[in-house]
């Protein structure tokens, strides 16, 4: 009985071995065939990204108000 159990798991390990040998060299193709494929792709404009100097006045007042909402529930 152990047997059969040992013979199943090493045939299962196996199989799953196998499938990842075949898929990492699958994806090791995949990327050979369209390594040149995506080249042209980024030819357009590239827009500029925003600042984050006008999020900081926005995060303290976040702050500022939880801070005094806290101070308000816990006077309660």
């Amino acid at each position: 009985m152990i047997i059969e159990g040992v013979k199943l798991m090493v045939i299962g390990m196996a199989i799953v071995y196998v499938f990842l040998i075949v898929l990492m060299f699958s994806v090791m193709l995949s990327a050979r065939l369209f390594k040149d494929s995506g080249a042209g792709a980024s030819a357009g404009p590239v827009t500029p990204v925003k600042s984050r100097r006008n999020v900081t006045p926005v995060i303290a007042a976040a702050v500022k108000a939880y801070r005094t909402k806290r101070a308000g529930d816990s006077s309660s």
